[in-house]
């Protein structure tokens, strides 16, 4: 099968994790993005890979394109245009330290876009999967019609649809997002994660009250309920409980109409931690376009996302058919 994204990709400035914004004097830059990390990770495990997106034409523009066609994904969907690439910061997390994210992005050659920069007809044609995430429609409302525009296209042309709900909360309100995101997932087969998704019965949500990490038999009725009300074949979700900044605990879970599976769950110390969700939700999809049993998908998705958790920058570009390995990993050199 053949994927194809449309998302924002930005560059990434980060701090040391010995240091802080106020006392950094200088900051690693990487290239990133939520759609670009999930299409990163899938051409690096071979599957025919796209991007639609929007950069400048100038070196930082240039530099992304060159990275992308390096790793093999298509970029003739790429629109240049526009002054600026959104930027963020990123001061890196420290044992009891956390992690911390500025957004500097108003005014990007992707967040000034608008409908009329795509032609998204011509860009799905050849291509059987598309994706997206809830980071877009935060953006503002221009790209909101520009996502639904490409949902519907996608929907019409019988591509399969994914998205990751992503919430960003230095972007828009929880309630916003809730009220918002509907009209994109009512067309989507599979989605990542349950949240922030409005799903109400007598005009209450009937999500609110669940704890952090509620347990299989807690969630199974309100999956169901997601799964019938938007018609999702497919709820992959992680459950990650924060020792401190540099060691989790981390387990996956994955819903069907059948039920929901989920695997053991894993301590993991942490090197970087951004981009680990996109390696899980490019491991569910792998695993879905392969055919894989669904035991099998989550154990190769969350050996990805585990794995990203020891490479810095915002991807990893492991072959994902072997991720599950990570899993029975031990401390021994391997010889």
């Amino acid at each position: 099968m053949k994927f194809i994204t449309f998302g924002e990709i930005m560059m990434r400035l980060s701090t040391d994790p010995s240091d802080t914004f106020r006392t950094a004097d200088q900051m690693n830059v990487n290239i990133g993005g939520s759609e670009m990390n999930v299409a990163m990770s899938l051409a690096a495990s071979g599957v025919d890979t796209a991007m639609i997106s929007s950069l400048p034409d100038n070196a930082f523009g240039r530099r992304t394109l060159s990275l992308l066609k390096s790793n093999d994904v298509e970029t003739r969907h790429i629109r240049t245009g526009g002054q600026r690439m959104g930027t963020y910061f990123l001061e890196q997390g420290f044992n009891i330290r956390s992690s911390s994210v500025i957004y500097d992005r108003k005014y990007s050659s992707f967040e000034q876009s608008t409908v009329e920069d795509y032609d998204f007809k011509t860009a799905f044609e050849g291509y059987d999967w598309f994706h997206f995430s809830g980071i877009t429609p935060a953006l503002n409302t221009e790209l909101q019609k520009v996502l639904l525009r490409a949902v519907e296209t996608a929907k019409e042309m019988g591509l399969k649809i994914s998205a990751d709900l992503n919430f960003r909360g230095n972007l828009w309100s929880f309630d916003e997002a809730r009220s918002t995101m509907p009209q994109f997932i009512k067309h989507c087969d599979v989605i990542f994660g349950y949240e922030p998704l409005e799903l109400k019965e007598d005009g209450k949500e009937v999500k609110d009250g669940l704890e952090r990490n509620p347990d299989a038999d807690t969630l199974a009725p309100i999956l169901e309920k997601l799964h019938t009300a938007y018609d999702i074949e497919y709820i992959a979700f992680t459950q990650r409980t924060v020792v401190h900044s540099n060691r989790n605990i981390i387990k996956g879970m994955l819903s069907s109409k059948d039920g929901i599976r989920e695997t053991d769950a894993y301590e993991v110390e942490i090197l970087d931690r951004i981009g680990t969700g996109d390696a899980f939700t490019a491991g569910v999809i792998h695993g879905l376009m392969n055919g894989l049993g669904e035991q099998d998908i989550l154990q190769n998705a969350l050996g990805n996302m585990l794995y990203k958790h020891t490479i810095s920058g915002d991807f990893a570009t492991e072959d994902i058919s072997k991720m599950a390995d990570v899993l029975d990993a031990t401390r021994e050199v391997k010889r």
